[in-house]
């Protein structure tokens, strides 16, 4: 097994295995085939991270040159956040994720590093205990069909966020949650493939209550990142956000399980839920004083 980082031809290779590990993880532990036949959607996910963080991926490679696992990471100002880690089926066991994690913790020296992984899966979960990460918040992926003609009693605080707020954003989350993304905000408000929507609550004295950003992308519509600072605010912000810009569509996105306010209000709207998953770091974690709504594009901690 050869470690490297991935090369722009190997792209749609790591799409497929990422789809591939996906689908079998899900078709032979969970009996589920939510991921489909069709691999061409996850190369979303690797156009979005390389863009958002270039040559930040780590893929293993067999004798053959075939890939065999990845791990994408995202270096920001105050930790270091793991993306998608994804090992083909036919090196389930073989230690392939570990030697990718052992490298991505590496690089990243010092920082802390922070992920969301499946509580279902007891193999990444095996994985990353054993390396040392601590879950902080336990988390419930939720799926909404969003009526055709949106929902009923969605507010009109929320108002688009622009360039000029992102680094207000950014601060807002360090006051609250001790970390700092401002690359990950900036590349919303670009927006430069319009596949992103970032959004702002404001308080009567113009102060930031919350903000929400969602991925519009036809490969999986969802919400997150946000933070805000009450429940009232993100579910006035989820609200808004799903009544706005997706109507007709079927959405994903996580719910930290201890709001149970915002949790009683998503299965009001009908969600469902899909599965579980645990927010975790390895090194320092500040304390989270936020609701905060993390994403699987991109996990950036």
């Amino acid at each position: 097994m050869k470690l490297q980082r991935l090369q722009p031809h190997q792209n749609d290779e790591l799409a497929r295995l990422i789809h591939t590990s996906l689908d079998t993880w899900h078709r032979t532990r969970l009996n589920s085939d939510r991921f489909g036949t069709a691999w061409e959607p996850f190369r979303t996910t690797v156009e979005v991270y390389e863009s958002l963080d270039p040559g930040c991926c780590v893929v293993a490679m067999d004798d053959a040159g075939a890939l065999i696992g990845s791990a994408f990471f995202h270096p920001r100002e105050t930790h270091v956040g793991v993306g998608v880690v994804s090992v083909h089926p036919s090196a389930f066991g073989c230690g392939v994720g570990r030697a990718l994690m052992e490298e991505i913790i590496r690089i990243a020296g010092d920082q802390p590093l922070r992920l969301v992984s499946s509580a279902m899966n007891l193999d990444s979960f095996s994985l990353y205990t054993r390396l040392g990460f601590v879950p902080q918040v336990t988390l419930q992926a939720v799926t909404l069909d969003v009526p055709a003609d949106g929902l009923p009693g969605a507010s009109t605080r929320m108002r688009a966020a622009t360039i000029a707020d992102v680094p207000a954003i950014a601060d807002f989350e360090l006051r609250l949650n001790g970390v700092r993304k401002e690359q990950d905000y900036r590349f919303f408000a670009e927006n430069k493939t319009d596949g992103w929507r970032l959004a702002v609550i404001e308080k009567a004295d113009g102060a930031l209550a919350g903000f929400l950003a969602a991925s519009t992308h036809a490969s999986g519509p969802q919400l997150g990142q946000g933070v805000a600072e009450d429940e009232a605010t993100m579910q006035a912000l989820v609200h808004e956000m799903l009544d706005r810009h997706f109507r007709g569509k079927h959405v994903v996105w996580l719910l930290p399980v201890g709001c149970s306010g915002l949790v009683r209000q998503a299965y009001a709207w009908g969600t469902r839920n899909r599965e579980t998953h645990l927010f975790s770091v390895l090194g320092e974690a500040p304390p989270m004083h936020g609701i905060t709504l993390p994403t699987f594009l991109p996990e950036s901690g």
